[in-house]
């Protein structure tokens, strides 16, 4: 895991790294075409999702993720919001 973290943080510091370079190297300024633009775009949402799969929804049971409790926490917070709900005389009809 920590190898992935590695990647993620070198894949954050070229991103932002880039977009100074494509004005301050003369190679890179050269070719600041619109191609150039849809491709950077391209690595940020790259980045972005790479960013979005380290979340907190994507543990499993190896990472000490236990969805038993979980979904304990999930069926007592809905009672207590069925509690509270001034329509929950509706809910125990059923």
């Amino acid at each position: 895991m920590k190898l992935y973290q590695a990647v993620k943080w070198l894949m954050t510091v070229a991103a932002v790294l880039l977009l100074p370079a494509m004005y301050l190297v003369p190679a890179l300024a050269e070719r600041r075409g619109l191609f150039s633009w849809m491709l950077y775009g391209l690595y940020i949402l790259v980045v972005l999702f790479v960013w979005g799969v380290t979340g907190r929804g994507n543990r499993n049971v190896s990472q000490g993720f236990d969805p038993e409790a979980d979904n304990q926490k999930l069926e007592e917070t809905r009672e207590i919001i069925r509690e509270k709900s001034r329509w929950s005389a509706y809910w125990t009809l059923k």
